[in-house]
């Protein structure tokens, strides 16, 4: 089978990531491949955060702020949050910050920021490291967003999780036949 189409194929998301994460080295090639993405224009409305080491404990204290903005929150629920950034040695935050262009919409430039975040994934196991997409309640908390520096316009499209996977899931069992159809 050719490679690609395997590694397409075989990917899956490791909700549960250990060390080691990409070094410096190897995190410039995936981030190389987020550049190759599909962009209209090249007007390259992403922007790519890398989080680590003290880092983390830095979000994590951002979450925490956030999450005690909720009157209802518990000490536990305050905490999980704090914890959320450190569930892996690294983590990517894709943000998109569309710009005005008469020939592509925002749309066209959100889905642009998601190609790149494909690309980052299939380039971290291409190299035998995992990662997991998540998104949640923080990308749209207004103090997290300032911490990335989203636009008015803007989204944070993924917080990025990415180390080493404990235990890789088993791959689920999809029929592509069930979602593609021919049009007539």
């Amino acid at each position: 089978m050719n490679p690609v189409i395997e590694l397409l194929q075989s990917r899956v998301s490791c909700p549960k990531l250990m060390e080691p994460a990409p070094n410096q080295a190897e995190l410039d090639q995936i981030m190389d491949c987020a550049m190759r993405a599909p962009d209209h224009a090249r007007l390259k409305p992403w922007r790519y955060y890398v989080v680590r080491g003290e880092a983390l404990n830095k979000l994590g204290d951002v979450f925490a702020q956030v999450a005690q903005k909720d009157s209802c929150a518990s000490a536990d629920k305050i905490e999980k949050c704090r914890n959320m950034p450190s569930r892996a040695p690294m983590l990517i935050v894709a943000v998109c910050n569309p710009q005005e262009n008469p020939k592509v919409p925002s749309l066209e430039q959100f889905l642009a920021v998601g190609a790149g975040v494909q690309n980052i994934q299939l380039a971290i196991n291409s190299l035998g490291y995992s990662s997991v997409w998540r998104t949640g309640d923080m990308v749209h908390a207004p103090e997290v967003k300032k911490a990335f520096d989203v636009n008015e316009e803007g989204e944070i499209i993924a917080f990025l999780y990415v180390g080493t996977a404990q235990k890789v899931p088993a791959k689920p069992v999809v029929d592509a036949s069930e979602y593609v159809k021919n049009w007539k």
